[in-house]
């Protein structure tokens, strides 16, 4: 009979005790979906410090964007400190004020739980209502 023992200096966890979350753990959801009557693949990917949101219609990344909660000024007055957000432009289309606005709409909510977000996107046709439509399933599936 073979017995494995732990190496020294290894605390075990007593059965049902909550583990600490380890720095690289990630959580994934993959779902398709329609947005704007296309299937739409829908990758949802949660880290510690960021969230990684993927919504393409032909398997492709396209355009990737980083936003993130700006930190407050400790000299402004109490009245302007309205939280600001960075967005940056990584890869693809420039200056698309759609996926701006979703990313925007999206990391308004990561940034509550202390994330920036990357996103891509690769959705045919994006209009308003797409970009509506979509912002609303991706918060409805969303792993943050």
């Amino acid at each position: 009979r073979l017995v494995r023992r732990k190496p020294e200096g290894m605390a075990s966890l007593a059965e049902g005790e909550p583990r600490a979350a380890h720095p690289l753990e990630k959580r994934v959801r993959k779902v398709n979906i329609e947005v704007g009557g296309k299937v739409t693949e829908l990758v949802l990917t949660a880290y510690t410090n960021q969230v990684f949101v993927i919504a393409t219609q032909n398997g492709k990344m396209g355009t990737l964007l980083h936003a993130s909660k700006d930190s407050k000024s400790i000299s402004a007055p109490l009245s302007t400190m309205d939280a600001t957000y960075s967005l940056k432009f990584l890869l693809g289309k420039r200056d698309d004020k759609l996926l701006e606005l979703l990313a925007r709409n999206l990391v308004e909510s990561t940034s509550s739980s202390g994330r920036s977000l990357l996103l891509g996107v690769c959705i045919k046709n994006l209009d308003v209502t797409t970009t509506k439509e979509l912002l609303k399933k991706i918060l409805a599936y969303k792993v943050w």
